[in-house]
């Protein structure tokens, strides 16, 4: 677990929702709660789960639905350039990681 970025997924959830979409087995959540991160989101959204993987468009309508949001109001966060462009071309903001520089700017910017 990165010690960093868990900082910022708690600064964040003092500011808004923060949920996890990724691909991911069916043994996610034990995983998460193995390690007690289950309690450091507020949900979960899993490719095995949601029936389709990233980069598909289909699993961030997916997410998107199953947050009863519209996309312009997510924001994406991957470490996979075809992943963020994927959301990107969805209208949800999306962040290349790459650090937690970088991450804590990006999430800055968004009101």
């Amino acid at each position: 677990v990165d010690a960093g970025v868990l900082a910022v997924v708690r600064d964040e959830r003092r500011r808004r929702p923060v949920h996890l979409a990724t691909d991911a087995t069916t043994r996610l959540r034990a995983d998460l709660a193995a390690l007690g991160l289950d309690r450091e989101v507020d949900g979960v959204l899993s490719s095995a789960e949601l029936g389709v993987a990233k980069p598909d468009p289909g699993f961030y309508r997916a997410a998107c639905a199953a947050l009863g949001l519209e996309p312009s109001a997510c924001c994406v966060v991957d470490d996979t350039p075809a992943h963020v462009a994927a959301a990107a071309r969805l209208g949800m903001r999306a962040h290349l990681f790459t650090g937690v520089v970088g991450l804590r700017a990006f999430l800055a910017a968004r009101p």
